[in-house]
């Protein structure tokens, strides 16, 4: 045997390993780079949603603070007004006496913490 030949059998075996390690190794690397891949892809969509889904529900539970919290606010200053006529109507309340008619609207002032003031249109 001579020296070509040897080294041309060496360079056959580190040939049909390296060819052998790629065949063993690269299909396994792919497949470890797949799984993680559609399992970040997966998991960004999830968390996507979870977090649209926690938005969608922080704006209606907002909403409806907000609709209470106004419904209310606006009720307060119609029930001042409803019950003022229903005095005015029946008597209790004289539009002439202007220093009785300044008391009331300051005590209802005093009663009701929502309402910033009072007054009466003719």
């Amino acid at each position: 045997m001579n020296k070509t030949e040897s080294t041309g059998r060496l360079a056959g075996k580190t040939a049909r390993s390296q060819t052998l390690r790629t065949v063993l190794i690269v299909p396994f690397v792919l497949q470890i780079f797949a799984a993680v891949g559609l399992v970040g892809y997966l998991s960004f969509k999830n968390g996507q949603k979870a977090v649209n889904e926690i938005a969608d529900r922080l704006m209606a539970e907002v909403g409806s603070r907000v609709e209470q919290n106004l419904g209310t606010y606006l009720t307060v200053p119609h029930h001042v007004n409803q019950s003022n006529a229903a005095a005015i109507e029946i008597g209790t309340l004289n539009l002439q006496d202007l220093p009785i008619l300044q008391r009331h609207f300051w005590r209802q002032l005093q009663i009701f913490d929502t309402l910033t003031f009072t007054g009466l249109g003719l």
